[in-house]
């Protein structure tokens, strides 16, 4: 029979012993199952031997000093783990690779690697056990809150901007942005775009689980593991340079005075819609904050989807506040962080995004955005072909 080694094949050292995984395996959603096994030294020479489709036969041959039947076990074992594929098992990996081949095994790894976990329930009284669990195995919550308490301050008004635009209208008002006058954005906009994007809108008891905090934007667990960061460029009565947003106090700690347009140029890839806004907010994730209840890795799925809302909600209250607003994750990761000050591990840049006033086209579509006229469809067909 011809085997070939899998392409799904992901290899590291735990615990001193060389652990392959094929993150394709299938899990269980049933009971908890382990695709990682340790491999030996000689299960490694075998799986080596089928790079390419190749009969058991030769493989067997080449190993005289083994008896064949045990060389033929070992091989079966291998192809039972799914680390050997057989001609008739090969077709769902030719259809991933198919599907994913834009995207590199990072990608590929991380997506298929936390798919189908295991969910305790929902009920109130798992939810209880639950939380006296992660309290009794993690010890005391992390903190909700980051605050830099030595850095210069400055506290932001609380007088905020109205919010009274019909949502629909505000829905579909919504663009991404790249064009600016270059004008100040008021003071007062600024402090409730951070506020409705960052601040806790209210705290609650969680138990076992210490006080959360609710945003305006959805989180898993309400966990809120997010943490912004504002560039400030020209905003009125605030200098510019590289700001932390005290949640909490809704107040601004200065990290670095000498942080401006150049510099952010550099760390966004020069992009000529980052540089030009007024103001430019990243945003970290503090993952002790998730980890400490979800110990799976597909919880940072959920930290990421998390970004994602956060963002939405920055971009929807800026169309709200009559200016325009960004997103992107096109940043120098290592440089946005070294930035911050943050070591990437305990606290890593995830996402950004910014605002500014914006300029219109005139038809209303922000500058450099053409709206669609006539659609030659069978151009576009033609195109496609």
């Amino acid at each position: 029979m011809e085997y070939r080694r899998a392409s799904s094949l992901i290899m590291y050292w735990d615990s001193g012993e060389l652990t392959v995984e094929n993150y394709l395996e299938s899990r269980s959603t049933d009971e908890e199952s382990e695709n990682a096994l340790a491999l030996d030294p000689a299960a490694v020479e075998l799986l080596d031997r089928f790079a390419e489709w190749t009969d058991d036969a030769a493989v067997i041959a080449e190993y005289p000093q083994h008896e064949p039947d045990s060389v033929r076990k070992a091989i079966e074992l291998l192809a039972e783990d799914g680390l050997l594929l057989t001609r008739e098992s090969a077709g769902r990996e030719e259809r991933f690779l198919a599907a994913w081949a834009n995207w590199g095994e990072e990608a590929r790894f991380f997506h298929f690697g936390t798919r189908n976990a295991i969910y305790t329930g929902d009920s109130l009284e798992q939810r209880r056990s639950d939380a006296r669990w992660v309290r009794e195995t993690g010890g005391e919550p992390p903190a909700i809150f980051k605050t830099y308490p030595d850095a210069p301050r400055i506290y932001l008004p609380r007088v905020f901007r109205p919010l009274t635009d019909d949502f629909g209208a505000v829905l579909t008002r919504r663009r991404t942005h790249r064009v600016f006058t270059g004008e100040q954005v008021n003071l007062h906009d600024f402090a409730t775009a951070l506020f409705y994007t960052f601040a806790p809108m209210q705290l609650y008891d969680a138990g076992d689980l210490g006080t959360l905090m609710l945003r305006t934007s959805p989180c898993g667990g309400a966990r809120h593991e997010l943490e912004g960061y504002v560039a400030v460029l020209d905003v009125q009565g605030v200098p510019p340079g590289l700001y932390h947003y005290n949640a909490e106090s809704h107040a601004l700690e200065l990290i670095d005075a000498a942080f401006d347009r150049d510099r952010l140029h550099r760390v966004t890839y020069e992009s000529e819609m980052c540089t030009p806004s007024a103001f430019v907010c990243f945003v970290t994730a503090v993952y002790e904050r998730t980890m400490y209840k979800y110990r799976h890795s597909r919880a940072l799925r959920v930290t990421l989807l998390s970004a994602g809302h956060l963002g939405q909600t920055f971009v929807l209250t800026n169309t709200a506040l009559g200016l325009g607003a960004w997103q992107s994750a096109a940043f120098r990761d290592d440089e946005v962080d070294a930035a911050l000050g943050v070591d990437g591990f305990a606290e890593g840049a995830l996402y950004m995004f910014g605002a500014g006033i914006p300029v219109y086209a005139e038809d209303g579509m922000p500058k450099g955005i053409t709206r669609a006229g006539l659609v030659d469809r069978a151009a576009l067909a033609s195109a496609a072909e």
